[in-house]
């Protein structure tokens, strides 16, 4: 058990940041179009994974994209769980710049990203950052230098050991995030799978595979619709729960490791 308690989650999906400089149709560094100045991650709380974004954060992403060569990848919404990106390819984020709490960078687009399975996937979304700047949304992929959360922690704990964040604004004291590399920065709509939102087009089989396995493992409390497998999910979550009891498993959230370290001390 303890073996298992010593893993922790490295890949996260930080909260969207929203908003454009403005468009160049046939600007950027493939002439396929250019998105000037999108905002890529905000100081806050990284929603989902009881992490905050503060401004070491902000400075990390920023030099980490301009310090790749020849940028950090974009795609067309995050990878889900049974739908892996291909064909999503956008283009490359560049020429980062930290602006008060918001990180920007230039998005440069493929010419194939013009002509992809699901469409013209550029020139949608350089309409959508044109029509409405406020709904264009990104959100960067990132693992999380986990020594120095730690270390972080440590140096701000209380007499009982308890974290204590110095930023007043991070009041559920969530663990402050480091990046050890910052795999992409992708346009979405919502931070996680939203099967009504606006880059639903061509994943219901992905999102419904989400939701299922969700509801299974007790996250979710909310029953998918049933139309893309054929079986309730009710009968789906029995059988998962009955698996994991008869062979005396259980789930534990990977954010919650390090109370558990501690109480195996």
């Amino acid at each position: 058990m303890a073996d298992v308690l010593e893993t922790r989650p490295r890949q996260f999906r930080a909260p969207v940041a929203r908003g454009i400089e403005r468009v160049e149709r046939e600007g950027g560094m493939y002439k396929s179009g250019l998105i000037r100045q999108a905002a890529m991650i905000t100081r806050g709380e990284a929603l989902g994974h009881l992490m905050w974004v503060d401004d070491v954060m902000l400075t990390q992403v920023t030099d980490a994209i301009n310090q790749t060569e020849p940028g950090v990848k974009s795609r067309f919404a995050h990878p889900s769980l049974s739908g892996d990106g291909l064909g999503k390819a956008l283009g490359r984020m560049r020429n980062a710049k930290l602006n008060g709490d918001v990180v920007r960078a230039d998005l440069h687009l493929y010419e194939s990203a013009h002509d992809t399975p699901d469409g013209d996937l550029a020139s949608y979304i350089m309409n959508l950052a044109d029509e409405d700047p406020a709904a264009f949304g990104m959100s960067i992929v990132f693992d999380s230098d986990i020594g120095a959360e730690d270390k972080f922690m440590a140096e701000h704990e209380d007499k009982d050991g308890n974290f204590v964040s110095p930023d007043k604004d991070n009041t559920n004291n969530y663990t402050h995030a480091r990046v050890a590399q910052l795999s992409a920065a992708d346009v979405v709509d919502e931070p996680a799978a939203n099967p009504d939102g606006l880059f639903h087009r061509g994943d219901s089989i992905a999102f419904e595979a989400d939701a299922y396995l969700a509801y299974a493992l007790g996250l979710s409390d909310e029953a998918p619709e049933t139309a893309a497998f054929g079986v309730h999910p009710d009968r789906v979550r029995g059988f998962v729960q009955r698996f994991l009891d008869q062979r005396k498993l259980t789930l534990i959230r990977k954010d919650s490791l390090k109370w558990w370290r501690k109480q195996l001390k």
